[in-house]
């Protein structure tokens, strides 16, 4: 193969290698824009009472009162939910992404309530959404003390609304970890998830 030839094929080789790995690069910032909002919420249990079976303060009998009582006594006012995520992996990407971690921090009428992290597994497949399940323990007493039982029980109600809606008032600050051919990539800031409004069904503000 003469000299000129043999450069020549080099340069296509090279010129070829550069544009996949422009291809390739391209694709972690593309991760970046999975997005992420509050779903709806599920298996709201508050002292044990099982709140999704309630609709309201006076549905609550005198046993499930004196239990919350009785636990708000010890400062102690367990609250139980299931907080889903809907993450939406653009069709744009063309890749599927893995979520490998989340780290997040629970945000009631705008005050950081509790933290956690998420390490999970969960494929996101390029223009699907997938739900993100967080089950998460709060204690009413340790940031609502000021408030009456049956204050506080109308508050938790607030989580166990029609069709799981999420109350306003709610959101979740997260940063996701996604992995890639690359290792993975972390969000640089923290990304505020609020509650969208779903017409009446939101039962009341935090």
């Amino acid at each position: 193969m003469k000299l000129s030839n043999r450069f020549s094929l080099i340069t296509v080789i090279i010129s070829t290698l550069l544009i996949s790995g422009c291809a390739t690069l391209m694709q972690p910032t593309d991760l970046s824009k999975v997005k992420f909002s509050l779903d709806h919420v599920s298996a709201v249990r508050l002292a044990g009472i099982d709140l999704m079976q309630i609709d309201s303060l006076e549905e609550i009998n005198m046993f499930q009162m004196a239990r919350a009582s009785m636990a708000l006594s010890r400062e102690e006012l367990p609250l139980h939910l299931t907080l889903h995520l809907k993450s939406e992996n653009p069709l744009a990407n063309r890749v599927a992404a893995k979520l490998t971690r989340m780290d997040w921090t629970l945000v009631l009428d705008g005050r950081d309530t509790i933290s956690g992290s998420m390490e999970k597994n969960i494929q996101l497949a390029a223009g699907e959404s997938q739900d993100i399940p967080l089950n998460l323990s709060l204690n009413m007493f340790e940031f609502f003390n000021e408030k009456s039982v049956m204050d506080m029980l109308e508050l938790a109600l607030a989580f166990a609304g029609e069709d799981g809606a999420i109350p306003q008032g709610v959101a979740l600050r997260v940063r996701p970890t996604i992995d890639t051919i690359f290792g993975p990539i972390t969000y640089g800031k923290d990304l505020l998830i609020e509650a969208h409004p779903k017409e009446d069904l939101q039962r009341q503000a935090f």
